[in-house]
C-alpha cells in the first residue's frame, strides 16, 4: 500500500511513534497531529530539520519545470532567481506595501535586475490582487508548476486562495509565519496542471528560526505599513524593539524611513545609551541609493550618504540592495 502523506505539510503519515514526524493514531486522517495542532490550536511545534533536507527537495525539480519563485514584497529576497530557469516571480502581500508604490514601479526595478524571469505577478491573498491573472497563467502551462519561497513568503497561503477560488477539492495546506511549517512537497491537481508546493526555503539567520513564538507574532506584517521618518543630525541611535540598535554618524542633515510592523516600537536616542552594544556587530557604509533589508523584520531607506553600525541581541539576516521605494 502506497505510504500516505498529510495534506497540510505534505509529510509521510504514521502511528506508530508519537514523537516522530508525521505521527496520527489513525491512519485514515489527513492531517498528522502536529497540523492539527498548528490549524485549530495555534501549537506550534519547531522541527530541526537540516538545511541539506530541503535543498534535496528544491534540487529534485525538473530543471524544464516551470517554477514560481514566491517572494514578500516587502523584504523581497531575490538571491535564488540566479540559479532559477524558467521562473515566474510572484511578489505576495500586495496589502502591505504602501498604495502609493505603483505595480510597475515594481515590475520595473525586478526586470532591470532579472532578466530571466519570464514573468512578474503582484498578488494579495488576503485580498485576491491579481489572483486570477496568476491562475490563468498557471494553468496555460498545462504541466507540472512549482511553488517555492523562504519561510513566510505566503507561499502556501497563496495555494490555499488558489485552490480556494478554483477547485472543490476539500484540502487546506497548513501555513503559518513559523518555519517548518511544509515539510514535503504537496502535490494538487487543478484544471489542466499539477501545482507542487515545496517546503520552505530556509534563511538560517532570519528572525524566524532564532526567536520564541510570541516574539516572531510581534514582528510579523498583516496590514498597510505605515513608514516612520526620523530626522538624523550628527550622532545617534536609533532603537527597534529590544533588539537592534543603529548607531549613526551623518556628517549633513540626513533622515531615515523605517518599514515595520506598525506595532513595533521605535525611538531615537542619543549615542550615549549602552543598549545592545555588545552583541553582534555590523558596520556598514551606506550610499543614498540603498536600502538596508533586515529580513523579516524590517526594511529602512536613508536619503543621504551615511556610516552606520548595526547591533542585534540575535544572529540576523542584514542584505544592502537598491532602493525599492
Amino acid at each position: 500500500m502506497k505510504d500516505k502523506k498529510c495534506i497540510g505539510c505534505g509529510i509521510t503519515l504514521q502511528d506508530k511513534d508519537e514523537k516522530s514526524l508525521g505521527y496520527v493514531n489513525d491512519l485514515s486522517k489527513d492531517y498528522c497531529m502536529r497540523c492539527f495542532k498548528l490549524m485549530h490550536y495555534g501549537e506550534y511545534e519547531k522541527k530541526s530539520m537540516t538545511e541539506e533536507y530541503y535543498k534535496k527537495i528544491i534540487s529534485s525539480i525538473p530543471k524544464d519545470s516551470i517554477v514560481l519563485y514566491i517572494c514578500d514584497i516587502l523584504f523581497m529576497n531575490l538571491e535564488p532567481l540566479k540559479d532559477l530557469k524558467n521562473v515566474i516571480l510572484v511578489l505576495t502581500k500586495r496589502d502591505t506595501l504602501p498604495k502609493s508604490v505603483k505595480d510597475e514601479k515594481i515590475k520595473n526595478y525586478i526586470k532591470k535586475r532579472y532578466p530571466n524571469v519570464i514573468d512578474i505577478e503582484i498578488v494579495s491573498s488576503i485580498n485576491n490582487y491579481n489572483i486570477d491573472n496568476l491562475y490563468n497563467k498557471i494553468i496555460s502551462y498545462n504541466k507540472k508548476v512549482y511553488f517555492i519561497g523562504y519561510t513566510n513568503s505566503g507561499k502556501s497561503t497563496l495555494l490555499n486562495k488558489i485552490i480556494k477560488n478554483y477547485s472543490n477539492i476539500n484540502t487546506k495546506i497548513t501555513t503559518s509565519m513559523y518555519p517548518e511549517t511544509t515539510l514535503d512537497k504537496i502535490e494538487i491537481k487543478l484544471d489542466n496542471v499539477v501545482i507542487v508546493d515545496t517546503p520552505g526555503l530556509l534563511n538560517n539567520n532570519s528572525y524566524l528560526n532564532n526567536l520564541e513564538v510570541n516574539r516572531i507574532k510581534r514582528f510579523n506584517i498583516k496590514k498597510e505599513v505605515k513608514p516612520r521618518t526620523f530626522q538624523i543630525n550628527n550622532k545617534g541611535s536609533i532603537i527597534i524593539d529590544d533588539m537592534i540598535r543603529i548607531d549613526y554618524n551623518t556628517k549633513s542633515s540626513n533622515s531615515v524611513t523605517i518599514y515595520i510592523n506598525n506595532g513595533v516600537k521605535v525611538a531615537k536616542i542619543s549615542d550615549k545609551n549602552n543598549m545592545l552594544k555588545q552583541d553582534n556587530k555590523i558596520s556598514l557604509k551606506l550610499s543614498k541609493d540603498k536600502d538596508i533589508v533586515i529580513d523579516d523584520i524590517c526594511f529602512l531607506k536613508f536619503v543621504n550618504n551615511i556610516d552606520i553600525d548595526l547591533y542585534t541581541k540575535d544572529k540576523l539576516n542584514v542584505r544592502v540592495r537598491d532602493n525599492l521605494i
